[in-house]
């Protein structure tokens, strides 16, 4: 028996198919880039938040301290001993009153030498600690804890404003160090609210830093951001108010061609319990060149510049605030109020936000 319904089935062709399939495509492409921006968004949110947390931790330290926390302290002397970084001073403000206790302050957190004679290793617990709160979320690379020469840390995307340009003033931010490198007391001591001149509103306190990635950064990559490089031909000064050296230096950093292999000296980000006077990298930044550039050294005397302030050879490096937000950096101001800069913020006005009392008059809507 032959079975014939008398009606005809009628599927898709392959030409409807392959248009279903475009039209869904361009769907996705359409809101793919919406669902990017609202994550970035709301990771952006946090690192505000992040931020916001560690102004009011620095406040409540200033109640009790009467200064802002010192860059590095205390200073173990001579050789190549580590110090503990401002983040340890403030701890107890950021719900780790554990790691706080267990902190040895009589034992430095790394000793590249054993020049102390202290086991630095007593505190490795502290150091391998991973804070949640001390990193991006829109970092992109691991942040997990990290092997140093001598150990492993956990890392930190915030870094502690260690002023303006060099040439103007050297240590001229709120996060400085009371010693410079090798235990030779710095000239600029620690900074107070009384010293802040330009107002804690109109002065940076901390902002972001990415993560250093180890070689190879070059020149042009897209890693390049995590980089130093070192400007062989720049000669910094000090304390002397040159802007053509700053101008020269400036330049000198927009214009390293492509290709060009970064400072061996990479530790950006590298650990949050750690500082050195003659490291500003590791969780300090300068206010030289503006969000989102290359960071350079040039040198001085002969020497890569590394050391705290001019008494003992400057720190006029440019170490650059920098993020995977698009366009800018988040930044917390001295009164403890986040503000997003963007990368074209104009160069005098980024200088004069590194400053606490260079004088500047800083419109409210200049960035």
């Amino acid at each position: 028996m032959v079975w014939n319904s008398g009606a005809t089935r009628r599927g898709f062709t392959l030409i409807e198919l392959l248009v279903v399939i475009a039209i869904i495509g361009v769907l996705i492409a359409l809101l793919l880039p919406a669902v990017q921006a609202a994550r970035e968004a709301a990771r952006r949110a946090q690192c505000t938040n992040n931020l916001k947390q560690l102004g009011l931790a620095v406040h409540n330290y200033i109640d009790s301290n009467q200064v802002f926390p010192s860059y590095s302290m205390p200073n173990w002397g001579a050789g190549w001993a580590w110090n503990v970084s401002w983040s340890d001073a403030i701890l107890p403000h950021i719900e780790q009153q554990a790691l706080y206790n267990a902190l040895n302050f009589d034992v430095p957190p790394l000793d590249l030498g054993s020049f102390t004679g202290q086991d630095f290793r007593q505190n490795t617990t502290v150091g391998l600690t991973v804070i949640s709160s001390m990193l991006c979320p829109s970092e992109s690379i691991n942040t997990q804890p990290t092997l140093l020469t001598g150990g492993d840390f956990a890392r930190t995307n915030y870094a502690g404003n260690y002023g303006g340009p060099a040439q103007f003033a050297s240590c001229s931010g709120l996060i400085i160090p009371s010693k410079g490198a090798f235990g030779v007391p710095s000239t600029a001591g620690v900074a107070s609210l009384a010293s802040a001149r330009d107002g804690t509103s109109n002065t940076a306190l901390f902002s972001e830093h990415l993560i250093f990635a180890g070689p190879p950064s070059p020149a042009g990559s897209n890693t390049a951001k995590r980089a130093l490089f070192q400007l062989d031909s720049i000669v910094l000064t000090y304390d002397t108010g040159d802007v053509a050296n700053l101008r020269s230096f400036v330049a000198a950093c927009k214009s390293i061609p492509n290709g060009t292999q970064p400072s061996s000296a990479e530790s950006f980000g590298a650990a949050w319990a750690l500082a050195q006077g003659f490291s500003t990298a590791t969780t300090g930044y300068t206010h030289v060149m503006t969000p989102n550039s290359d960071s350079c050294t040039g040198r001085q005397g002969g020497l890569f510049d590394f050391s705290a302030d001019g008494s003992q050879g400057g720190f006029a490096a440019a170490i650059t605030a920098t993020s995977d937000h698009p366009g800018g950096v988040n930044v917390c101001m001295g009164d403890g109020s986040v503000r997003f800069v963007k990368d074209t913020i104009a160069q005098e006005t980024w200088w004069a936000l590194g400053s606490r009392k260079g004088g500047e008059v800083i419109s409210a809507d200049a960035y």
